[in-house]
């Protein structure tokens, strides 16, 4: 987490003149968690940020742009998502768990991020209103999370309140892997590797028009139905996850390094990679873990005959998906008779306890091995600098760090983009992709074992840590608003222009 930063005031007329930042993001802590990070970077670096979020993350966002008027804004009503009331009792009902994974991806977006879609323009209309009463001539730049689908009536005709113009220009910061359609690409979930051949792009054209066009057409009206309920004039006009919450905005930036990420020939103009929030001094933990092991690992690093080194494991379970049984549980049964090993396991959320879980059959998480060390929450880049393999179930953020840290990795991830993450993985070289979300034991020790005895995992991933530590991203950001704020007063994106 980023350090606290003093309450700032953005009516305060010393403030520098630059126009005011206002951040938004979808309310999943995974999306959350990096906005926040770029957003304290850009306070430092002298910019008034508004953060329009979910209250389930106002400590959080607070810490990064201070708790003066304005800097916080609280998303309201269906657009205030808390992330972990809601996996704890879904939409869908007690069945959403055994639901296959697709099926939990259809009910999620609908829910999280169409549904709200006409709240989420709401508060984005206000937030606006209000920035700019507190001065009319400073302008507004409006830095959006991909996912936050608030954003698009403002570019598809949806008016805003009287005498309130539109931003200066806008910034679309990438979470996840880009969900933008490529003629190279099979649709976003199919498991087929990137292909530019004529062969490859007949293949993903027919996945495209026959496949996920007749699979999406009911995202995709119900988009157009939300963007006319939020006072849209016109529709997007093409199919869902094709990649127009990005190309609305005049830059996208995407958060990772091009080693991770399939190649492909047609990326949309203004398309970068940005770096890595994670790792670097920004994100270096304030504190060292009070654990009462922390000590021990410490010294397993430090030790001067690398024979007396114990193997590190560390695995999470994500803040979603949080069953310690899906694959925690796996890893700690994995390597419970190796003395030589030292698995640590974070639960993801502040003060949980394996006691608290079961699985779907009742059975309890067991007694604790040995040589397990349990965190309830713990930095991962804290960790991570200690670690030999990092075992996660694929979410992006937890790739990030594994990248930032240069560890190998074995990700165990299905649903929303979690299979696509773990797909690049292997297809990167920096790991192994487990092709389970619930992974067997003999799966995991397998996989581990695997990446412990092959240095090219851990050649390759050093490669893709160079990438991130030539890419400052906090920096690019920075650049990136200064560059839409020379452009004043005009506006860059013509689709703002009915």
């Amino acid at each position: 987490m980023s350090p606290s930063v003093p309450d700032v005031d953005l009516d305060d007329p010393d403030l520098h003149r630059r126009p005011f930042v206002l951040v938004v993001s979808h309310a999943l802590t995974g999306h959350v968690e990096p906005l926040t990070r770029v957003a304290a970077a850009l306070r430092e670096r002298g910019w008034a940020v508004a953060f329009l979020g979910p209250t389930a993350h106002r400590r959080a966002i607070e810490a990064a742009v201070g708790s003066g008027p304005g800097a916080f804004v609280p998303l309201r009503g269906p657009a205030d998502l808390d992330g972990r009331a809601y996996y704890a009792d879904p939409p869908a009902g007690p069945g959403y768990a055994a639901r296959h994974w697709a099926d939990r991806v259809l009910v999620d977006i609908e829910a999280q991020v169409l549904g709200p879609l006409p709240a989420q323009w709401a508060c984005v209309r206000d937030a606006l209103a209000d920035l700019h009463a507190r001065d009319p001539a400073r302008g507004v730049l409006l830095l959006a999370e991909a996912f936050f689908y608030g954003v698009l009536p403002l570019f598809y005709g949806a008016p805003l309140p009287d005498g309130v113009p539109p931003p200066l220009g806008s910034l679309c910061v990438s979470v996840t892997v880009p969900a933008i359609r490529s003629a190279d690409l099979p649709p976003l979930g199919y498991p087929f590797p990137p292909d530019a051949s004529a062969e490859g792009r007949a293949r993903n054209e027919r996945l495209w028009r026959r496949s996920w066009e007749r699979k999406a057409a009911p995202l995709t009206a119900l988009l157009d139905a939300k963007l006319r309920e939020a006072g849209a004039a016109r529709p997007v006009g093409e199919t869902f996850f094709s990649g127009a919450n990005y190309t609305c905005h005049s830059t996208i930036l995407q958060l990772g390094v091009p080693g991770f990420e399939y190649p492909r020939s047609d990326w949309p103009p203004g398309f970068k990679f940005a770096g890595l929030v994670q790792g670097g001094s920004g994100s270096k933990p304030s504190r060292v873990p009070e654990f009462p092991w922390w000590d021990e690992i410490v010294a397993n690093s430090a030790a001067a005959d690398p024979r007396a080194r114990k193997k590190v494991v560390v695995v999470a379970q994500g803040t979603v998906e949080i069953n310690p049984h899906d694959l925690i549980i796996p890893t700690m049964r994995a390597f419970a008779d190796r003395p030589d090993v030292i698995v640590i396991a974070i639960l993801g959320w502040k003060d949980a306890r394996l006691s608290d879980f079961s699985s779907g059959d009742g059975d309890a998480a067991g007694t604790i091995p040995p040589n397990t060390r349990i965190a309830d929450y713990l930095s991962y880049d804290a960790v991570l600098a200690h670690a030999d393999v990092w075992v996660h179930n694929a979410g992006f953020g937890a790739v990030n760090h594994g990248i930032a840290n240069g560890v190998p990795m074995v990700a165990a991830g299905e649903g929303m983009d979690k299979g696509e993450n773990a797909r690049r993985i292997a297809w990167s070289g920096i790991g192994i992709d487990l092709c389970s979300g619930k992974p067997t034991v003999e799966q995991v020790r397998d996989g581990v074992g695997c990446v412990l005895a092959d240095a090219r995992f851990t050649t390759r991933i050093r490669e893709l840590k160079r990438e991130s530590d030539e890419l400052n991203c906090f920096d690019v950001v920075h650049e990136e608003l200064i560059q839409l704020a020379t452009m004043r007063p005009g506006i860059r994106q013509k689709s703002y222009i009915v």
